[in-house]
């Protein structure tokens, strides 16, 4: 027998639950007679395959599990039971997917499974926590890791959306800009310069040179599909190191997105070792939470000098990836015994430093996209205008 997630009214309210039923239809005859008005019905999933739980994963916000996170902790902090945590939440959670998750939680925790497994049967939770939720069940400690692990997913979300809301705004206007230089370059002045050599004028020089960006235009459409192709095929072309080695190499991105890592890495190393996890796994998820492969694959191939007992700042100074000062915070923090807080201080930088490169990102491209903008619209004006004025002359 199955289980069905619902949101439903009931006497003008608006309600949620859980309801066992063989098929959705037994389960909406059930809700009937409970006299619940169904608006919406999913079935629990009990197993998902990789695939599904990656594509599971990516329908839920970070913003939303480190909200239901951080909220457990609350919870639990005040002396609420962890099963009866996870059904608050998840009756009040408006994401389908997530509430069923805390609902397969919940269920999975009372039938007396380890709250770790719990997590990791459920596919929507990053992989570090059940790591950290294994090593914090033994020290009855889970509203802390909850809190950690939520605090970070919130910090990582809103580095995400910052950095979007970056990109938004030029993109937008770089998109606008080509749009309006393609219209100009492929139906507008070639039809101009038509009525021009038909009298036979000679085209401004600005003007040749948009009809021969408009001819190249042309044969560059014919290539099209062979661009789609070489997208399509591009791991097979270009490798994943490689790319990310060209991703870092990018203005501005590149530093953003080495500083992001950074910050991210050290702090996922941060919250597992707190976790009381052994630094052999810690180093495992740190690395795991890299997000660049030319970052990820060298640390993932020096793991083994982390198991044979090499330091930390050791393993990182040998990689060659991370900056003089990060290698300083860690050799102090081993050094003086307290790693975690050179952790969470270097984390703390660099996020710093990640953020203050995406504002300065921000208010050096305002005034550039409207010099773009102004550039675009002044070659239109003057490839159309100066052949306007040849005929009407």
């Amino acid at each position: 027998m199955g289980e069905f997630l619902y949101e439903g009214l009931k006497e003008g309210k608006k309600v949620r639950g859980k309801v066992s039923a063989s098929t959705r239809g037994e389960a909406l005859a059930r809700l009937k007679g409970e006299d619940i008005l169904p608006l919406r019905i999913e079935e629990v999933k009990r197993e998902r395959s990789p695939w599904r739980r990656e594509f599971h994963l990516r329908g839920v916000r970070e913003e939303e599990i480190a909200f239901v996170l951080i909220q457990l902790s609350v919870l639990l902090s005040s002396g609420i039971a962890l099963s009866r945590a996870l059904e608050l939440l998840a009756s009040q959670t408006e994401d389908m997917r997530l509430a069923s998750a805390l609902f397969q939680i919940k269920g999975d925790v009372e039938r007396g499974e380890s709250v770790s497994s719990a997590f990791r049967r459920s596919g929507v939770f990053p992989d570090f926590l059940p790591e950290m939720l294994t090593a914090a069940e033994t020290g009855e400690n889970l509203e802390r890791v909850f809190e950690i692990a939520g605090r970070h997913l919130e910090t990582v979300a809103d580095m995400k959306s910052r950095i979007i809301g970056a990109i938004t705004y030029p993109s937008f206007v770089i998109a606008f800009s080509f749009l309006a230089l393609l219209i100009a370059i492929k139906f507008v002045v070639p039809k101009i310069a038509g009525v021009l050599e038909s009298l036979g004028k000679d085209l401004p020089l600005i003007t040749k040179i948009v009809v021969t960006a408009s001819d190249m235009l042309t044969y560059t459409l014919y290539l099209f599909p062979l661009l789609v192709v070489l997208f399509l095929k591009r791991k097979k072309l270009v490798s994943d190191v490689k790319l990310g080695y060209l991703l870092l190499k990018l203005p501005v991105v590149g530093k953003v997105g080495y500083f992001f890592n950074l910050s991210r890495f050290s702090y996922t190393l941060y919250m597992t070792l707190s976790s009381a996890l052994p630094i052999t796994s810690a180093y495992a998820i740190a690395v795991r939470s890299l997000t660049n492969p030319y970052l990820r694959k060298p640390l993932e191939d020096m793991s083994s000098e982390i198991e044979r007992g090499r330091s930390l700042s050791w393993v990182l100074k040998e990689s060659r990836l991370f900056p003089s000062l990060f290698i300083n915070l860690i050799e102090t923090g081993e050094g003086s015994g307290e790693l975690e807080r050179m952790l969470k201080l270097a984390s703390d930088i660099y996020r710093r430093e990640a953020l203050r490169k995406i504002d300065l990102w921000v208010r050096m491209i305002e005034p550039l996209s409207i010099l773009l903008i102004g550039v675009v619209v002044g070659i239109i004006v003057i490839s159309v205008l100066l052949p306007l004025t040849e005929i009407t002359s």
